[in-house]
């Protein structure tokens, strides 16, 4: 009855809240107590990270099939109190196509058939970054339209949303969400595919903004390309070198202290990555996971995050509900400090 209660009084709040700003920030300061439905215990918990799952709705290309996918979503339902599952963030090109008229239903429908499951029966608090394959014409230095993904995955399907926070401009391409778990709060910051500087400043300035208002939050960033699983050509960097988007996004952020952890995918050849960066004392840990390249698609590869607040420990498993496989070499399963 106190779970009901709290519920019932989190939305409440949540719907009377009706501020108003620049970036459409829905009830930003009552949120505070963050979407009760989404607070999970103390104690160890995991958030879900789905890669680039275009291929499995593609379905044609390079054997991936909607199975695969399938298998992701019904894994993390089936485990979310076994695994302590808070958040689930899938890293964009959640299509192959976008808006293409020739396959835009098809994938669309596919895509939210999958995804919604992470609504009904069970509740999961998630969010979807944008890929350039959700953008069409994708990989061309004028911004796509993201029709498709607004119509199934808009700020109309997510506001009144216990953690759901708000987006950036007209639409729901950056966006942010408010969970709690482990005896933390956090706030994860989605970021568009913005490869060709279309509007770098204005977003990263809007994060860096959110990130800065919501300072006592841990803070994620999760964008479709951020890294390179190697090192660039010369470079004497041992580890994972940042992208074009990956510079800008750590240049304009780096100075919020909050922010610990960014997530990626788009780079599908090796699918794995990993970098941590120091500014100011505070250090922030980049993880790219993206198995589209492999064969079949990605073998319906994802990964799991496992926090221990308690240990400040965060453990990394990379693994296939669809084929049960379970990768354990030295790149898909390790432990790092959780902050700093």
């Amino acid at each position: 009855m106190k779970k009901i209660l709290l519920l019932i009084l989190s939305v409440s709040v949540l719907q009377s809240s009706r501020a108003q700003g620049l970036y459409n920030q829905k009830a930003a300061d009552t949120l505070s107590t963050v979407g009760t439905a989404a607070v999970v215990q103390p104690g160890d918990f995991s958030i879900a990270v789905i890669p680039d799952s275009q291929y499995y709705l593609a379905q044609a290309q390079l054997g991936g099939n909607f199975d695969m996918l399938k298998a992701q979503i019904d894994w993390i339902t089936k485990n979310q109190k076994k695994e302590n599952i808070a958040y689930v963030a899938q890293m964009g090109d959640i299509t192959e196509h976008g808006d293409n008229p020739a396959t835009a239903r098809s994938e669309w429908y596919l895509a939210q058939k999958a995804y919604y499951k992470l609504e009904s029966p069970v509740s999961i608090p998630y969010g979807m970054a944008v890929g350039n394959h959700d953008q069409y014409p994708s990989q061309y230095p004028v911004k796509g339209t993201t029709n498709g993904y607004n119509k199934y995955f808009g700020v109309s399907h997510f506001e009144g949303r216990p953690y759901y926070g708000g987006h950036y401009g007209n639409n729901n391409d950056s966006h942010y969400d408010l969970f709690s778990a482990g005896g933390k709060d956090f706030i994860v910051v989605f970021l568009e595919y913005d490869q060709f500087n279309e509007d770098q400043d204005n977003m990263y300035n809007w994060a860096n903004g959110i990130l800065k208002k919501y300072a006592d939050r841990k803070g994620i960033v999760v964008s479709h390309s951020i890294m390179h699983f190697n090192p660039v050509a010369g470079s004497n960097t041992p580890q994972g070198e940042f992208d074009l988007q990956g510079k800008a996004i750590y240049a304009h952020l780096k100075d919020c202290p909050n922010l610990f952890m960014m997530l990626c995918g788009h780079v599908g050849d090796n699918g794995e990555g990993y970098r941590t960066d120091t500014f100011d004392g505070h250090t922030v840990k980049t993880f790219l996971s993206d198995y589209q390249s492999r064969a079949n698609g990605g073998h319906g590869l994802m990964r799991l995050y496992k926090f221990s607040v308690k240990k400040n420990e965060l453990s990394v498993r990379t693994f296939s509900p669809y084929t049960n496989e379970e990768e354990t070499d030295g790149d898909s399963k390790f432990t790092v400090s959780l902050f700093n």
